[in-house]
């Protein structure tokens, strides 16, 4: 066996073992970018999680899966913050923007956080809003490559703002791409389904 075989293999006996130990690297991660930004390296990392900086590597292959932890974990987050705005009785624009305001108040409150999500890209998001949005609108949804173009959009405008914030203020941001997200959505579900576009599962 070779020894990358057997360093993955120890890897993953110790995973087996130490979540927890797992998690507090991953809250650590978090913590650090949160106040240093994406770039905080392993040493801020592992002095954080209270950690020899060699633990760190006894549960993850190196920095770039811990990453990808870390931007699991915040998609994880953003989902759960805005899933009650997917739940909420209205017209689908207002469903809508009432999601998009839920995203600008987190990305307002974790900027850095949300700067290192998207840098590794929507990963899990795109299923996970594709799923909600055909569970309010009752039929299969928009195709997943639209949603991951609205996520795209959503991403890069807010990016755009944290560089901008005095040419217009979040809720008038709000309104503004909540108006596009619509037309694109509505767009891909008319081409689709005639009827689809403004008719959700159920009464408003």
């Amino acid at each position: 066996m070779s020894s990358a075989a057997v360093r993955r293999d120890t890897i993953a006996a110790r995973r087996a073992g130490g979540s927890n130990h797992r998690d507090r690297i991953v809250a650590a991660a978090v913590r650090a970018i949160e106040e240093h930004g994406g770039d905080a390296g392993l040493a801020v990392i592992a002095d954080l999680a209270g950690l020899p900086r060699p633990h760190v590597y006894r549960h993850f292959t190196g920095k770039d899966e811990l990453d990808r932890a870390v931007a699991r974990h915040a998609a994880k987050t953003l989902g759960a913050w805005i899933r009650p705005s997917l739940t909420v009785r209205g017209t689908p624009p207002q469903v809508i923007e009432g999601l998009i305001t839920r995203v600008l108040q987190w990305a307002a409150e974790h900027p850095n956080l949300y700067r290192f999500r998207v840098r590794l890209g929507p990963g899990e998001a795109v299923p996970q809003l594709t799923g909600a949005l055909a569970a309010y609108l009752g039929n299969d949804g928009p195709p997943e490559h639209v949603v991951a173009g609205v996520i795209g959009m959503v991403d890069a405008s807010v990016l755009w703002w944290f560089e901008h914030r005095d040419q217009i203020d979040q809720r008038a941001l709000s309104a503004s791409l909540s108006a596009q997200v619509w037309l694109l959505l509505s767009a891909a579900l008319t081409t689709l389904d005639p009827a689809a576009a403004l008719t959700p599962s159920y009464e408003g």
